[in-house]
């Protein structure tokens, strides 16, 4: 045998015979290591285990109701509706079966719910607001913008009087009144004592104290027409007077003969 060979196979020999290193991921993982998988594991199936815990168990019952936002409607009687949610996890209540719940109560017009953990669900009422009043049989009641009654007029309340020629409350003619109210601003809507539409859908506006009428016209043009109305009132118009903003940019005052 040459000697380069035998120097060759002696050192083949020689790291043979050294140990061998374990692998990086095999063999031995060590006390780390099996933390790290338990946590892997264990964690998932921990919050899995929380989730069903809010669903089957105390942890988040339902105790207590707050009821909010009320004036007309008595909270005591909204939350007495909602008794049968006393000890339901706050989790499994939806605003559908709210919904439902409440569904006898004509004058909440929307809501909202709010979970406050850990025990107490909030019910915030938003209730009809009166847009206008309506006389029937020898009575004045209040209407909201959708046409429902909310309640019967009293000494106190100060909104505008509606004749529109029918008891349709989905008519043309009743949709172009609440448009012609929602559109003017606050304090123009404070003046108006009493609004016509005639069935050709012309709007015809009778102001408070001084008796003026003005003939609004159509939908259009709405902020226009009231800082049109506003500058012809603050030149001190006589009672009685009737302004035409149907073209605002024209306006009309024809005085009473």
């Amino acid at each position: 045998m040459k000697k380069p060979e035998r120097e060759l196979i002696r050192q083949e020999r020689k790291r043979s015979l050294k140990p061998k290193k374990a692998k990086s991921g095999t063999g031995s993982i060590g006390a780390f290591g099996i933390l790290g998988r338990s946590l892997l594991i264990g964690g998932p199936l921990a919050l899995v285990a929380l989730v069903l815990a809010t669903f089957v168990t105390p942890l988040l019952a339902i105790e207590n109701i707050s009821v909010s936002g009320t004036e007309r409607i008595s909270g005591a009687t909204i939350e007495k509706s909602l008794q049968g949610l006393i000890s339901r996890p706050l989790t499994t209540i939806s605003e559908s079966e709210i919904t439902e719940l409440l569904a006898d109560f004509a004058l909440i017009e929307t809501f909202a719910i709010q979970a406050v953990p850990p025990h107490t669900l909030e019910v915030k009422i938003r209730e009809r607001q009166p847009i206008v009043v309506i006389a029937k049989a020898g009575k004045n009641f209040l209407y909201d913008p959708a046409g429902v009654r909310i309640a019967q007029m009293t000494k106190e309340d100060k909104y505008p009087f509606l004749s529109i020629g029918t008891n349709d409350l989905a008519s043309p003619e009743f949709k172009t009144a609440v448009k012609v109210l929602l559109s003017l601003p606050l304090k123009n809507y404070e003046r108006v004592f009493s609004i016509e539409v005639s069935s050709s859908l012309t709007t015809i506006l009778t102001l408070r104290t001084s008796n003026i009428k003005v003939i609004w016209g159509g939908v259009n043009d709405p902020l226009l027409k009231a800082e049109v109305l506003d500058s012809l009132i603050a030149t001190k118009l006589k009672k009685g007077v009737q302004i035409d903003v149907t073209s605002p940019n024209s306006p009309v005052v024809t005085y009473p003969r």
